[in-house]
């Protein structure tokens, strides 16, 4: 038996040489755990934590088998020097400590948490308070008295309790009603919508990402936020087309008054309660809102500012860092993690701490490729878990800023109606569609047969579109007669999309006694008075612009919509339907009616969006050889004897 004091790479520790006895050293090991003992390959010993309450223990536990260690005491443990932590308010704790030999293991164990800065004047680490906890466990193992010194912060423990609970309610379906003044309408408010103003009411820091699918009101949970967090001035940044549908949000569920910014000339804005004005007239009016001294912003549809390079974006930005501003709310129904590049901006005004850095950012989550160029971030990585072992996952950073439900989650089905998709293969006039066929054809056996062969960019792409053109032409007449049809039988109203705009008017001019019609160039005033006319019964059928319509509008007056035409892009096609089915809709079934031209381009469609819907999105979201290398591949599914 024996003992001798040494340093590794866990500190101070105590090497304790006795013969093999099974039960002490599981004495042992239950008694401290790991590190405080540990088995010394080297030394052929084991190896306490040089620390008094740890020898104690080891002493008291062997001496119970019979072993002694002459002339070792716990009081000559040699004190561990100690780390300086202090707490600087609102928000941060500053930490130093002297070198130490596991230096940099210490250094690891504080920027896992990736919200660490080194101040090189002061020699010392600042991290916010909420990341307290997270980097005491990290280094725990490597320096305890720094463990020691972040938790004896009582601020930390206050923080990390919020924190908590923020994150417990990030996917929850039900929370207590909370009391606030200036609520309409209150018996209205379903269980689930009260999560979101619990979550944002929770701690000191009032900033969360509200990323329902949509359907689920999140203009409401965001006004209940408001409401919660008893804010006097609140702007509003949203796209164009929703303005008004917020003004009259607010009107339908507050006590409270709004106003609506137009046109981007200077002049006096009306102080009321809520300030709305849209992306692109946000730097226009930029000096008139700074003077409005807001404390919250609700940023609608936030992948608006995916760009960081957009005048907007920047003038976002700068807003959201105004001293008087405290609470942010950012709001998008859209999948958030396919490109984590685009919600930098977003994520940088909610947690500018954690994620201050574009470039670091990039590496850690945007699957960083240097292509000979440039830092290409169009990728996603360690978004479920992390490769190397530190860089924390990002879907566990967002747990706690991140309210996210989904329209099929089973726990909210009571709630919601059911959706019944049918697709309808339909017989067409071939005459159009077999011309424009026959001509995309000539045109490729053109390029393969002359030449070198090659093909155009963007040529195989361009024979697609031509072809879903010609066959959303040939599906009008069929169209027509399905909704004369279903008015007849139903009496009911209907949305109908499609997604080119001569066929959204072809549509329009043959149902002019019954129909309203939406593009993308229908203006916004215009826009809001036929939704209402539709809503109120007015009109039957309501034809769509599939993209026009895909965001922040309500047609529950209807549920059936018909597409004429499908999207590529999946996403987009759900956010049309979810215009008809949400919580308000009255009807427990909604139906999706998609017609299918027979022998057409739309005949594979179903099974490529189903079988490639990554492929598929990836063609209107990637760079342009990606683009044709994915058209290439749809050509061949769709024509077999093709040899692109």
């Amino acid at each position: 038996m024996g003992w001798e004091r040494y340093s590794d790479e866990y500190g101070s520790r105590v090497a304790l040489t006795f013969p093999y006895d099974e039960k002490a050293k599981n004495a042992l090991k239950s008694g401290l755990g790991f590190p405080g003992v540990k088995w010394d390959g080297d030394k052929k010993a084991w190896s306490v934590r040089d620390k008094p309450a740890d020898l104690n223990c080891a002493i008291e536990i062997l001496l119970d088998f019979g072993y002694e260690f002459p002339g070792l005491e716990a009081n000559d443990a040699p004190v561990e020097q100690e780390a300086i932590v202090t707490y600087k308010p609102p928000d941060k704790l500053s930490m130093r400590w002297p070198y130490k030999p596991n230096y940099a293991d210490i250094n690891a164990g504080v920027k896992s948490c990736g919200q660490a800065k080194f101040d090189k004047s002061k020699k010392e680490w600042i991290i916010p308070i909420t990341a307290g906890l997270e980097v005491a466990q990290a280094v725990a193992p490597h320096y305890q008295a720094l463990h020691d010194a972040i938790m004896a912060i009582p601020e930390v423990e206050e923080a990390h309790s919020h924190v908590v609970e923020r994150v417990l309610l990030s996917n929850a379906i039900t929370a207590e009603p909370l009391w606030v003044d200036g609520l309409k309408n209150r018996d209205d408010v379903r269980p689930y919508q009260w999560v979101a103003p619990s979550m944002f009411a929770t701690g000191g820091q009032e900033r969360l990402l509200l990323a329902d699918e949509m359907g689920l009101g999140k203009s409401l949970q965001a006004l209940l936020c408001v409401l919660a967090g008893q804010y006097q001035r609140t702007l509003i940044v949203c796209p164009s087309v929703v303005k008004v549908n917020w003004a009259n949000e607010v009107e339908k569920w507050t006590d409270l008054q709004s106003t609506i910014i137009y046109g981007q000339k200077a002049g006096e804005i009306e102080e009321t309660d809520f300030t709305i004005v849209n992306y692109d007239l946000l730097q226009y009016r930029v000096d008139e809102l700074l003077d409005m001294d807001f404390q919250c912003i609700i940023f609608d549809e936030c992948h608006n500012l995916k760009n960081p390079k957009t005048n907007r974006t920047k003038t976002a930005k700068m807003i959201a860092k105004w001293p008087t501003v405290t609470g942010i709310i950012a709001m998008s129904g859209t999948p958030i993690l396919n490109r984590p590049e685009e919600m930098f901006t977003t994520l940088n005004m909610l947690k500018p701490h954690t994620f201050a850095d574009y470039f670091i950012f990039g590496k850690k989550y945007c699957a960083a490729l240097h292509n000979g160029y440039g830092w290409d971030f169009g990728g996603s990585s360690n978004i479920e878990r992390s490769e190397d072992g530190v860089t924390v996952p990002l879907n566990h950073l967002l747990k706690d800023i991140m309210l996210r439900r989904s329209m099929d989650d089973p726990r909210l089905s009571e709630q919601m109606p059911d959706l019944l998709e049918t697709v309808l293969e339909v017989e067409v006039e071939r005459h159009h569609y077999d011309e424009a066929y026959n001509t995309c054809m000539e045109q490729l056996e053109y390029y393969r047969t002359t030449g070198s062969g090659s093909i155009p960019p963007g040529f195989l792409l361009n024979i697609l579109t031509e072809l879903r053109h010609a066959a959303g032409r040939a599906k009008i007449k069929v169209a027509n007669q399905w909704m004369s049809d279903y008015y007849e039988q139903t009496g009911k109203p209907l949305v109908v999309f499609a997604h080119h705009k001569d066929i959204v008017e072809k549509l329009w001019n043959q149902n002019l006694e019954h129909g309203e019609m939406i593009t993308g160039s229908t203006p916004d005033k215009q826009r809001q008075t036929i939704i209402k006319s539709f809503q109120e019964g007015k009109r039957p059928f309501l034809i769509c612009s599939t993209l026009a319509m895909k965001e922040g509008v309500n047609l529950d007056a209807a549920d059936t919509t018909l597409f004429v035409e499908r999207q590529w892009v999946p996403a987009h096609e759900k956010q049309a339907a979810a215009r008809v089915r949400r919580l308000t809709q009255e009807s427990p079934v909604c139906h999706k009616v998609v017609l299918s031209a027979k022998d057409t381009v739309d005949t594979h469609f179903d099974k490529i969006v189903s079988e490639k819907a990554a492929l598929v999105e990836a063609v209107l979201d990637t760079d342009e050889k990606q683009n044709e290398s994915i058209a290439r591949e749809l050509i061949k599914r769709m024509m077999p004897d093709s040899t692109t």
